[in-house]
């Protein structure tokens, strides 16, 4: 702990040490010692004005439960190094070369002494570290061994005030010194590096560098500074660019900036916004008791609200609301600024304001400062009298006669001078309501606060609100008993709150690094805009790279600093275990005992850094996440890796449950200290049981941290193998989650390691896990079925399973290749091997494969043959907690059952299947289970909802798929905009695809049915003939049927009575089914309504009913509404055809219904086409 005698030798000062402790004067008498006290102890002059600046640099507020041991003068330079932001101050004395020509090495010695002394003592007044004294040169830290949320200002103020101090210092031929001062902010390891205590204040880094060369840049008299300490400052100062330059040392040109003075501001938070307010969110209820407030005060009943918060919970900003709402209204605003600097200077925050009022310029003389203080006195409506010489001696105003100070005791005008205010203030309610805030009254002087006190006390009857904006440290306890003051804490922002301010910064931040962002800032304003603002400007939009703003970093430390040595290195041992940590496990850590661990416990508690966790007594949990950030960026590297190596190794040893649960834990420790290859097995292990638990999103991350790790090990022949195997579980997690794309490229990666290293088990893995994701992922499989075979080839006869699985990729691969007899021979084989040896998991690959490519049913005994496999392979896939294999078995379910016609069963699927997707974290089942909606909403007619539908299914297949899912998502919305009369959006694409491969006949019946519904007859009949030629020898997939009903409607649209002839033929194939594109991407309805169709317009009179009779019944079964209008439409047509009373009833009862739906619907190309059919 720090004594009196370590402070004074920190000011250089030690030879007044003795007569301090004799007079029993120590650090927490400093607060209370005068002027006249010092000179009592045979203090001079000038040391006198430097110990009383640094212990006006040691008024920093406290909470009022922390011992005065425990104040910001309790942090001395002695410990360990820390890494810290802060700005250093490097100030050198304009020609001392030619001066110790001139003058008495003794003359030179006092001179450098009182330069010395000056620059010192502007230093330590802002509570600054004087760090060495170079010859001429002066080397000052800001922000270490004690931190400051305002170090970059702090640092300027600290030189304007050396530089002046300077200029008034003269030799004696009247020679004025001048000297340069150069100022940079930046990150540092200061301290103690070595142990000695020659480096107890030693500095590493660009920072004091760089202040040296923009020192040396400088002109006399002049204050350059960096790009960084100009940000950091804020408005609060006049500063000019300089340009770039070259200095040695560094690389680039650096910019420079020149220091012109302070601005005017009326408030620090206006200084620190003054670039722009961000969104106001949420605190309706305290706008609103504000509000309430003015009205009650605007009646003659004044009001006092103390608003009460930490550093950045939004005080300011909550009063800035108001103001806003009360823009417009007559009302006089009065702002009083108290600050950190001045929390000893009788009235500060009023006399900034009178002089601000009477527009004094430091560069005014006395006349015309006189003029000014004259229209000051006027303006207030006051007579030269009394009240004038008070407010002449408030700003130092020697006024003569004219104003003199009344003959009264230096108590009595004291108290003439607060009544005095406070009814200026008062007075000035007679001519508008007055709105007086004042900010920051935990750094106010005793004097202001009496006047504050005063004039609370006498607001009843007046319209005055005032607001007092302080941190909870600070109290107004005289006023808890009025009736007039309100206390009103300010609370955190909720979590729809943080992100309603983070998307007003950022709207189209990755929804991941928003909520990282809102967690890591605990609810408090300043914190998230600072951070989302961090984030913005650097350009790196990941949370692996959230990093805590310069901005934020001095506030953060400052409670850290303010911390017992001890305390505060536990809090940093603290913030290597986490932001939630286990008394037990901190003092394995921390290698101290028990009462000292809860000493410092107690003081981390009491100051607010750490709170109780949970229920459990034994866990504490940082207050805010980024203290915790701050606590663990300030160790040095090498502490950082010890402690994690240390965490580990204790909690392998002696914490079993937390190494079998959390091996995640240890991998990170481990990862952090730099032990990779010890973290390895733990990331693995990690992965595993996420897997193990369906969380397949947090596999894929775990996975991807072993195998970043497996990839930095020796290329030995043992760790190649952690790295196959790395890449395969990683393809695992991949494949789990969906993300085919990303699978396929991890398991294509590891089919040739796997060669090379001859391991045929892992070579299997590969190649089977790259044939499922080319599969799943719509690829061909030409590439994988040789794979495969040299898989097979490998396999030993006796590793049946093994067998079994690419006996059954094989059959598949082969049926897609279209080489129906290997197909066949493998599926046969594989069915065999698959009873045999009980591999269910291979027994619902093969079974699917029928449904896998169109095979007509043409009677009903059929159907109910295959709906029986269905629920065979259901069954057997359900016995099988295996999420690929359910997904499959569910997705063929959900198709072939809507092409059969069993809306019920389809839509329990597709209920499971979505359930499946979601509980498990699969992307890809989440995809397929959004495409089967999309095509039920499509099929009821609900076509917006259908659109929305779609388009997330497009947004999740192109996470899970690339580009494949576009095929879909165009067909979907083909189906829509076709109902909606909006083909034209759609035709230009089929074009392109069209012409980008001509060989291509997918899509030429799309494009024939786009070009006929669109008027141009003539390209469609060329498209119909072409296919025609061929006798409409389409692709034996899933979307042949839909292909030929396309066609149908052309054909029978144009007449063209041969083709109707050949496609009548060949939809009769799928007479009991709909119409549906595989997999289950848009059903069309009844493929009996487009025989009905065909027959009408083949003159097939007998035919046309039966078909059009059966497709209202399906239709109407699977709830396929705009089918059903559709097929009511064509039949009503056909009917009028006919031409007899009963087919005519028949007809207009049909066309009846087929409007109403088009009409509910908004089928607008129903709608335009049942139009001639109005009578």
């Amino acid at each position: 702990m720090q004594t009196i005698e370590d402070w004074l030798r920190q000011l250089g000062l030690g030879k007044y040490a003795k007569a301090f402790v004799e007079n029993d004067v120590d650090l927490r008498a400093l607060p209370h010692i005068a002027e006249s006290d010092l000179q009592e102890l045979g203090v001079s002059l000038g040391h006198r004005k430097i110990i009383l600046a640094a212990i006006n640099g040691l008024s920093q507020p406290r909470p009022a439960d922390q011992p005065a041991a425990s104040s910001a003068s309790d942090t001395t330079p002695e410990g360990a190094a820390d890494r810290r932001l802060l700005s250093v101050l490097f100030c050198d004395l304009v020609g001392s070369t030619a001066l110790s020509a001139q003058l008495d090495p003794e003359d030179m010695h006092e001179l450098i002494r009182r330069y010395q002394d000056s620059v010192a003592s502007a230093v330590t007044r802002f509570g600054g570290y004087v760090a060495k004294y170079l010859g001429d040169g002066v080397l000052a830290y800001f922000g270490w061994p004690m931190a400051y949320e305002d170090h970059a200002e702090r640092s300027i103020r600290a030189g304007l005030e050396a530089m002046a101090a300077v200029d008034a210092l003269q030799l004696a031929n009247s020679q004025q010194l001048k000297a340069r001062i150069g100022i940079a902010s930046g990150h540092v390891v200061v301290g103690n590096t070595d142990g000695s205590a020659k480096e107890r204040a030693s500095i590493a880094g660009d920072t004091p560098n760089l202040a040296a060369r923009l020192q040396g840049a400088a002109a006399p008299g002049q204050i350059v500074v960096s790009d960084s300490t100009r940000r950091l400052a804020g408005q609060s100062f006049e500063i000019e660019s300089l340009g770039e330059r070259d200095l040695k040392g560094f690389a680039s040109p650096i910019a420079l900036f020149e220091v012109r003075g302070p601005r005017e501001v009326d408030s620090r938070f206006e200084a620190a916004h003054a670039s722009g307010l961000s969104k106001f969110v949420g605190r309706v209820s305290e706008i609103g008791l504000l509000l309430e407030r003015w009205e009650l005060a605007k009646a003659g009943q004044g009001q006092a609200i103390f608003l009460s918060g930490e550093a950045g919970i939004g005080k300011s900003r909550l009063v800035e609301a108001l103001e806003e709402h009360l823009q417009g209204t007559q009302h006089e605003l009065i702002r009083l600024q108290c600050s950190p600097y001045h929390a000893t200077s009788a009235f500060y925050p009023i006399v900034e304001r009178l002089s601000r009022v009477a527009s004094f310029d430091p560069a005014d003389d006395r006349n015309t400062r006189v003029e000014k203080f004259r229209a000051l006195v006027r303006r207030y409506g006051e007579s030269p009298s009394e009240v004038g010489a008070i407010y002449a001696e408030l700003l130092s105003l020697d006024l003569g006669d004219e104003f003199r100070p009344p003959d009264l005791s230096a108590h009595e005008r004291k108290e003439l001078l607060v009544r005095t205010l406070a009814n200026r203030l008062l007075l000035a309610a007679r001519i508008a309501p007055v709105l007086m805030v004042l900010e920051d009254a935990h750094w106010m002087d005793p004097s202001t606060s009496e006047v504050l006190r005063e004039l609370v006390g006498r607001l009843h009857g007046t319209a005055v609100l005032v607001v007092v904006t302080h941190r909870p440290e600070w109290k107004a306890d005289w006023a808890s008993g009025l009736a007039q003051a309100t206390t009103l804490s300010i609370g955190r922002l909720t979590r729809p709150q943080m992100r309603e301010l983070i998307a007003s910064m950022a709207s189209d931040i990755p929804e991941q690094l928003a909520e990282m962002i809102a967690e890591r800032t605990d609810g408090v304003p300043l914190f998230v805009e600072e951070l989302t603002r961090s984030i913005m400007e650097s350009g790196k939009w990941s949370p692996l790279n959230m990093e805590i703003p310069d901005s934020l970093q001095g506030s953060l430390m400052t409670r850290l600093d303010r911390l017992p040595k001890t305390a505060k290195e536990i809090a940093q041992i603290a913030a290597v275990i986490g932001r939630e940590f286990d008394r037990g496990l901190l003092s394995k850590i921390a290698g101290v005992d028990d009462r000292t661990l809860e000493k410092a416990l107690n003081q981390l508690e009491s100051n607010q850094i750490v709170v109780e966790g949970g229920g459990l007594h034994d866990t504490l949990v940082f207050r805010h996440a980024l203290t915790q950030d701050a606590a663990y960026q300030s160790l040095l590297n090498r502490r950082r890796r010890h402690f994690h190596n240390e965490i580990a190794r204790v909690l392998i040893d002696q914490h079993d449950d937390v190494a079998a649960t959390q091996p995640e834990l240890i991998a990170q420790h481990y990862e952090k200290a730099q032990r990779i290859e010890l973290a390895l097995p733990f990331w693995m292990k990690a992965g595993e049981r996420a897997l193990a638990r369906s969380a397949n999103y947090e596999a894929v991350d775990l996975f991807q941290n072993a195998l970043a790790i497996a990839e930095q090990l020796p290329k030995q022949p043992d760790r190649q193998m952690d790295l196959l195997a790395a890449i395969l579980k990683l393809g695992d997690a991949l494949f789990a989650a969906g993300r085919m794309t990303d699978a396929l490229a991890k398991y294509r990666l590891a089919a040739p390691l796997a060669r090379k290293a001859a391991d045929t088990q892992a070579f299997v893995r590969a190649v089977v896990g790259l044939d499922g994701s080319k599969f799943l992922s719509s690829n061909s499989l030409a590439e994988t079925v040789p794979l495969l075979e040299e898989a097979l080839a490998m396999v030993e006869p006796a590793d049946e399973r093994s067998r079994c699985q690419l006996l059954s990729r094989l059959a598949r691969g082969y049926t897609y290749l279209s080489d129906s007899k290997n197909a066949a021979k493998y599926l046969v084989e594989g069915i065999e091997l698959a009873r045999r040896v009980g591999d269910k998991t291979a027994l619902v690959e093969l079974s699917t494969l029928p449904f896998l490519t169109p095979a007509p049913i043409k009677s009903v005994r059929e159907r109910n043959d295959r709906l029986a496999r269905l629920d065979e392979i259901r069954h057997i896939a359900e016995e099988i907690d295996d999420d690929d294999v359910q997904s499959r078995a569910l997705s063929v379910e959900a198709y072939v059952s809507t092409e059969l016609g069993d809306r019920a069963r389809a839509d329990r699927a597709v209920d499971a299947l979505d359930e499946l997707g979601t509980k498990r974290q699969h992307l890809n089942v989440q995809f397929y289970a959004r495409i089967a909606r999309a095509m039920m909403a499509i099929l009821d007619g609900r076509f917006t909802a259908a659109e929305e539908l779609a388009e997330e299914a497009l947004k999740l297949g192109m996470r899970t798929l690339g580009a494949a899912p576009e095929g879909v998502y165009g067909m979907q919305m083909f189906a829509i905009r076709r109902e909606q009369s909006r083909l034209s959006e759609v035709a230009p694409v089929m074009k392109l695809l069209i012409e980008e491969d001509p060989e291509e006949t997918t899509w030429l019946p799309g494009f024939a049915l786009v070009a006929f519904d669109l008027g141009y007859r003539e390209a469609a009949q060329r498209r119909l003939r072409e296919l025609a030629r061929t006798r409409f020898a389409l692709p034996i997939d899933g979307k042949r049927s839909a292909s030929l009903s396309f066609l149908t409607e052309v054909a029978a649209g144009l007449g063209d009575a041969d083709a109707a002839q050949t496609l009548y033929k060949l939809m009769l194939d799928y007479k009991e089914m709909t119409v549906t594109i595989g997999m289950a991407t848009v059903c069309f309805g009844a493929a009996s309504r487009y025989l009905g169709v065909l027959a009408a317009a083949l003159g097939e009179f007998n035919r046309a009913p039966e078909h059009f009779e059966h497709a209202l019944e399906m239709n109407s079964a699977i709830g396929a509404r705009p089918w059903l209008a559709h097929t009511q439409a064509d039949y009503a047509g056909f009917l009028m055809k006919v031409g007899s009373p009963a087919a005519i009833k028949r007809a207009m009862s049909l066309f009846e219904d087929a409007r109403s739906t088009a009409a509910e619907l908004g089928m607008v190309r129903l709608q335009q086409r049942l139009k001639p059919t109005i009578h």
